[in-house]
């Protein structure tokens, strides 16, 4: 006959190790949000315990998807990778969407955002910003609507010579136009639109309102859903990683950002 006495011991002993198991591991988790904290409130300019995320506006970053029953909702990676931040670290993040990426990344310099998500990984960004590891991959992509016939306006980039091509304010696309002038020895005229996103601007070329524009693949993609007729088979750079870029001086915040992305991203391979 079993003694039930002898056997209750050790199954006794093994639920108070996984008791003191999910103790500990309750513990190191309030103290990785307190370490986080601590972090961001001794990095220079740090607002209390508030992060201000600047956001691009576009449709594989930060969208609002309108309901017709109301239950409108938000898409996009950069959206949430920071909804994830913020339950991650155990801080508040204040998402601020732009349109006007220059005017944005002037903010970011003067320590009035703490987070850009996201812009290209450009030599530029790397020398002014601290940056993250890379979030996703994308290129710059010339937009173009089909002639009648199905023919495309441009069929490499020395079609453009003497064209104009619209572009965001800010976008790093400009500093690769202006290399691609060079290159083909010819003339392009840049036009920066202050307060259209990529999205908008596909939308006006589209409907005939503009020749061509350069915007990101992954913008061009979304769009050519609903307009079948735009063509973005022309690249304009190669592929470049797309990164969150922080204020110099923020390098807790960027070593705590860093490891999120790490785990959040490796996790999602």
């Amino acid at each position: 006959m079993k003694d039930y006495r002898r056997e209750s011991k050790p199954r006794t002993k093994q639920i108070a190790v996984y008791a003191l198991l999910l103790i500990i591991v309750i513990i190191a988790m309030f103290g990785l949000r307190r370490i986080a904290k601590g972090s961001i409130a001794q990095d220079a300019g740090a607002r209390e315990d508030t992060i201000h995320a600047a956001i691009v506006y576009g449709p594989d970053s930060y969208k609002v998807m309108v309901s017709e029953d109301g239950n409108d909702s938000i898409i996009g990676i950069n959206y949430h990778l920071l909804e994830g931040l913020q339950e991650a670290l155990g801080v508040k993040v204040s998402l601020h969407p732009v349109i006007d990426r220059d005017a944005a990344i002037k903010k970011l310099a003067d320590g009035e955002y703490d987070i850009f998500a996201s812009l290209p990984a450009d030599s530029y960004l790397k020398q002014e910003f601290l940056t993250t590891r890379d979030v996703y991959l994308d290129r710059m992509v010339l937009l173009q609507k089909r002639n009648d016939n199905g023919t495309l306006p441009a069929r490499s980039a020395l079609d453009l010579d003497g064209d104009t091509i619209h572009i965001e304010k800010g976008s790093a696309a400009k500093r690769r136009l202006e290399n691609l002038k060079k290159e083909i020895g010819g003339t392009i005229t840049i036009v920066e639109e202050p307060e259209l996103s990529e999205e908008y601007l596909a939308i006006k070329v589209a409907k005939s309102a503009w020749k061509f524009s350069v915007v990101n693949e992954k913008t061009a993609k979304k769009m050519k859903e609903q307009y079948p007729d735009l063509d973005y088979s022309t690249p304009v750079s190669f592929t470049q990683f797309q990164v969150w870029a922080l204020p110099q001086g923020r390098d807790s915040l960027l070593h705590l950002v860093n490891d999120y992305l790490e785990q959040r991203l490796t996790s999602n391979d």
